[in-house]
């Protein structure tokens, strides 16, 4: 070690170490040399656990695929779905590839193998167990060494396993192939993968909503969830080096399935489940079938004889087995993407557990002196996000929590809620209380009045509905300007484009309209535009200017579509800067300015 200082020298062993044998920690050290790529860990003493040679032990030559593949080949042809699907059977026959390219770590590295998470140990028992079972059904082969590995594979790779909770409180294990995130010189597995390679069909809540809406008759819902899902759906065997698994004993396990965890997992999982779907569509008396991963809603008549025995019995013809826990005959109601949806009255709502929990969980946020970790906060977004679905009016009281979150700097320390998100969970828990099933009805066309404003800085807003017409003028921009920069007056007319919104309104209200309509909005503001179609903004004024023209909207029931006109074909540009040319006197529309603007604007008369 001579010449070298301690640090140097530690790292002179560590390389050497990396080169001839492999990466075990993989989590760099500050000041490592870049051609190192990684970590050995500190040398701990605990015992040797003893593993069988690989002379005892099964190691697969190629895919192995639980699925019928002459009975799939004969269903997708009578289903005229071939050549569409031929690339499932040939996944079926030789396994799917999952875009991972031939690589190593290092230049002489055999192995890299991180530990796995720390979490990982809460679900040690589940882990364990659920690899036990991989083993025994031949999907998993092992525990090997690493140098057994090394008799089959150059170089190999594990990704780090962990735990994540689910949102009823139990654990899910993971298998991280996005670790390391950030380490240079250390790709990921799911780093190589292209997503675009491995698109999938997605029938979320709106496709099935927009459904509903359609659909006159009455109709009942099923369920058939694949029992295993991706663990049926077999991989390439020229990517198996870059999927192993690392147990709790230090042992490596071959696996040759699809890896939850994996970018290409939706996509190579998803094309065998599409074809598994349009063949059942074929098959039987169904309206349609909608897919979220692996579980599958059925649509059929309230006439329709069929029953879910018989779609399971085909399906056992061709290997595809339902999971009895989450499989559920026709019902009027049935439970999808996390919602009860009613074939009979065309409605969509929470479980009643979970909108309980909903409450109860907004009440432990308003709490009198209570604060939060970041992750608390975090979680109540998404689960209140997933709220929205149904009740799309709250969306506007989910941005001050988002921007609660935005401003924690040290994500460890606990916060006490603001007063804007104090405000909006008030809201969020008295409508979820008096919450009623939401609806599906069809929506009408958009009844297009003329109804277009404008605004500008220099004089104020103009409205424009067919030949109604009326012109607000300015008071002071000061509030405008909250939270603004002199410069960006194109945010102050966003705002008051946003105003001119609730004005027109108003007047719309004064001619009188027919409740339970929807009306076209035109605009050439892009802010105001998104604010209609999304029920939200990302700016605080407008957001809250939203606030108040749906709680018009919902007292009135009336709904808005906003379009687009450009600037040069808006009418109402010339009465947004003070010229009323061309319109009549008796045209004019005179409405009282609601208090909270006055401040802001008077009318011209």
């Amino acid at each position: 070690m001579a010449g070298l200082n301690k640090n140097e020298g530690i790292w002179l062993v560590s390389y050497c170490q990396i080169e001839l044998e492999g990466c075990r920690q993989g989590d760099s050290i500050p000041g490592a040399p870049m051609s190192s790529l990684c970590a050995i860990p500190p040398k701990v003493d605990r015992p040797i656990i003893p593993v069988r040679t690989s002379d005892n032990l099964e190691w697969p030559t190629k895919a192995s695929c639980e699925m019928n593949v002459s009975e799939w080949k004969l269903a997708l042809q009578r289903a005229n779905l071939l050549p569409e699907y031929n690339d499932v059977l040939k996944g079926f026959a030789e396994g799917f590839d999952q875009g991972i390219p031939s690589h190593t770590i290092g230049q002489k590295t055999k192995y890299y193998t991180p530990e796995n998470h720390s979490s990982a140990s809460q679900a040690r028992l589940k882990i364990t167990e659920s690899i036990r079972k991989e083993i025994e059904a031949g999907r998993m082969f092992g525990p090997f060494t690493r140098q057994q590995f090394n008799q089959h594979f150059p170089f190999f790779r594990t990704s780090p396993l962990g735990a994540v909770v689910n949102g009823d409180g139990s654990l899910r294990p993971i298998n991280n192939l996005s670790y390391p995130h950030s380490t240079t010189g250390i790709p990921s597995v799911n780093s190589f993968v292209n997503p675009d390679d491995f698109t999938t069909t997605w029938d979320d809540f709106n496709i099935v909503a927009n459904f509903l809406r359609q659909t006159q008759e009455p109709i009942l819902l099923a369920l058939f969830d694949w029992e295993k899902a991706y663990r049926q759906i077999p991989t390439a065997s020229d990517q198996w080096p870059y999927l192993m698994v690392r147990d709790f004993e230090d042992r490596i396990i071959l696996n040759t399935m699809i890896a939850f965890g994996g970018v290409a997992g939706c996509g190579s999982f998803g094309q065998p489940a599409d074809a598994w779907k349009k063949i059942m569509i074929n098959k039987f008396d169904v309206i349609t079938i909608f897919r979220w991963v692996d579980n599958n809603l059925f649509i059929k008549k309230a006439s329709s004889t069929l029953t879910m025995e018989e779609v399971v019995e085909r399906s056992n013809q061709l290997g595809v087995r339902t999971n009895n826990q989450k499989f559920s005959p026709f019902r009027v109601e049935q439970k999808y993407v996390g919602f009860i949806w009613n074939g009979e009255e065309k409605t969509v709502r929470l479980p009643d557990e979970k909108l309980e929990k909903r409450i109860g969980q907004i009440e432990e946020f308003l709490l009198a002196g209570a604060k939060f970790k970041y992750d608390q906060a975090e979680v109540l977004a998404g689960r209140l996000n997933h709220v929205t679905y149904i009740v799309p009016r709250l969306r506007c009281y989910l941005n001050s929590i988002y921007r609660w979150l935005s401003e924690w700097v040290d994500r460890f320390t606990t916060r006490a809620i603001p007063q804007d998100v104090e405000e909006d969970l008030v809201t969020w828990r008295e409508t979820l209380i008096s919450f009623e099933p939401m609806r599906l009805i069809a929506n009408g066309d958009p009844t297009d009045i003329g109804w277009v404003g404008n605004a500008s800085t220099g004089y104020g807003i103009g409205v424009l509905i067919g030949r109604k017409w009326a012109q607000f003028c300015l008071r002071s921009v000061d509030r405008l300007a909250v939270d603004l920069d002199e410069e960006q007056e194109e945010e102050q007319i966003s705002r008051l484009e946003t105003i001119a919104i609730r004005l027109g309104l108003l007047m719309l209200l004064q001619i009188g309209v027919t409740n339970s309509k929807t009306f076209i909005v035109w605009t050439d503001n892009t802010t105001t535009e998104g604010a209609v179609q999304k029920r939200k903004s990302k700016d605080r004024f407008v957001n809250e200017e939203w606030k108040v023209i749906q709680s018009i909207l919902i007292q009135e029931q009336i709904n808005l579509v906003a379009k687009r006109v450009t600037s040069k074909n808006n009418r109402a540009d010339p009465l947004s800067r003070g010229d009323r040319t061309g319109h009549e006197d008796h045209c004019q529309i005179l409405i009282d300015v609601p208090n909270d603007l006055t401040g802001l604007i008077y009318q011209e008369t």
